[in-house]
């Protein structure tokens, strides 16, 4: 099935609006990351990525086993459209007010000289190279995830263009059917797809930034920090070590957030939020839910639970 983009830009302005009702949330965030998010929105459509070979590719039971499809390192992007968009946001940065203007000008400065090499802070972010990017920081002390905002919003839109031609590479299991003798109060006409027995992204292995719950039923879904792939998994489980006792599975909300909860576990002391809208007249676009439900990430801090990964901005 082919991606929508119509209907994909009429959500992200619907959402948009939602957030810049948010009276926690201020106006020049939510004023970047709008613009961030249409530009990234329009360029995910004309993103030319070069998928490798299926042979390239986890086998079907390797990746049924918990190998991803192609490891994050190797991941492939539109190297051309990442350099433009890191111009044309670092511009959008250096434009606007305060430290982290400052900070993007240092790093245009830097991009300039030859100081800093693009090509090499993408391939650092692919690799997961935190010392990379903690060298860069400590030279922008005021504004320290600056870069890492800059490259994961321009690789962003080539990257999710990619996982989606990747998705027709995942293995199929016997589904679950949704409709039948047994289950008639079932609200969907096709099948569910089989639950990961694993918390990572079968796409790529990252781990997950958000849960989503989905049908009547609740079924839950990942939302990959990296790819950005949705992907369902156990409805028990930790999204980080797989703890799957449930008297170390517990949750929370607070009424700032209606719609939202924080699943914590007591084993590894991790959390991770959960968009919940059904019952609500609600859009759901991870990326987004993450920053509407910032007020959760305070209680969770101070309840002694930590998150296992950034946002999907790079923060």
């Amino acid at each position: 099935m082919s991606y929508d983009y119509t209907a994909a830009k009429r959500q992200l302005d619907k959402k948009i609006s939602d957030l810049e009702s948010k009276p926690f949330l201020p106006e020049e965030l939510v004023g970047l990351i709008a613009k961030v998010a249409r530009i990234q929105l329009e360029a995910q459509e004309k993103a030319r990525p070069v998928i490798p070979e299926p042979s390239k590719l986890a086998t079907a039971d390797e990746n049924l086993q918990g190998r991803p499809l192609i490891l994050r390192s190797d991941f492939p992007y539109d190297l051309d459209q990442a350099t433009v968009l890191f111009n044309q946001l670092s511009t959008i940065l250096t434009e606007s007010e305060g430290i982290i203007s400052e900070a993007s000008n240092f790093l245009t400065e830097q991009l300039k000289s030859g100081e800093l090499n693009i090509k090499e802070a993408f391939s650092a972010y692919l690799k997961g190279d935190d010392k990379f990017f903690s060298k860069w920081a400590e030279k922008t002390p005021e504004a320290p995830r600056t870069l890492n905002f800059l490259v994961q919003s321009s690789l962003t839109p080539s990257i999710k263009a990619a996982a989606l031609e990747l998705e027709q590479y995942l293995p199929t299991q016997e589904p679950e059917e949704k409709k039948g003798p047994a289950n008639k109060e079932l609200d969907f006409d096709v099948s569910l797809p089989p639950a990961r027995m694993h918390g990572h992204c079968p796409i790529c292995g990252s781990i997950a930034f958000m849960h989503t719950l989905h049908h009547k039923q609740g079924y839950r879904y990942a939302n990959c920090s990296f790819c950005h792939t949705e992907y369902r998994v156990r409805r028990l489980a930790c999204g980080y070590c797989d703890e799957g006792n449930p008297e170390k599975l517990k949750f929370f909300t607070v009424d700032e957030s209606p719609g939202y909860r924080v699943d914590v576990c007591e084993s590894c002391k991790s959390y991770i939020k959960t968009a919940d809208f059904r019952e609500f007249d609600k859009i759901s676009i991870p990326a987004l839910d993450d920053l509407e439900s910032l007020p959760l990430d305070f209680v969770a801090v101070e309840e002694g639970y930590t998150r296992g990964t950034l946002s999907v901005w790079g923060f």
